[in-house]
């Protein structure tokens, strides 16, 4: 199953432009009406705050809400504590192609390149 990151950024961005239509946890791109894709709120690690090391060696991976709770980990906008550590993060959401009963899907070469073009088309900072 593909899945990708896509930060709220982009989703801001995207939507501002039209680019794309949102019906609760399903995203769909106006030029690939025919694939949506579930999204699951999630974030990006970018770095430990104040230099330290990272003991849980989180940095550089997404981590979705239900896995922080899991993982005690407290999220608030650009920021989880974890511990005794405090992480920058990026907020997003993880994506996932479904299909029309809201199953996992796999998509076909094809249809994963026109999704990539229409991200492309919409740009991603």
């Amino acid at each position: 199953m593909v899945r990708v990151f896509v930060s709220q950024n982009c989703i801001d961005r995207w939507h501002a432009a039209g680019g794309i239509a949102i019906d609760g946890d399903l995203l769909r791109f106006h030029a690939v009406p025919t694939t949506n894709l579930f999204i699951n709120p999630s974030v990006y690690f970018e770095r430990v705050d104040g230099g330290e090391a990272d003991p849980y060696d989180i940095v550089g991976a997404v981590k979705t809400a239900q896995e922080l709770a899991q993982m005690g980990a407290e999220h608030y906008e650009r920021s989880v504590v974890l511990g005794d550590f405090a992480y920058t993060v990026n907020p997003g959401f993880v994506a996932s192609p479904v299909g029309s009963d809201g199953a996992a899907q796999m998509v076909d070469p094809n249809t994963w390149g026109q999704l990539v073009g229409a991200m492309e088309a919409l740009g991603v900072p």
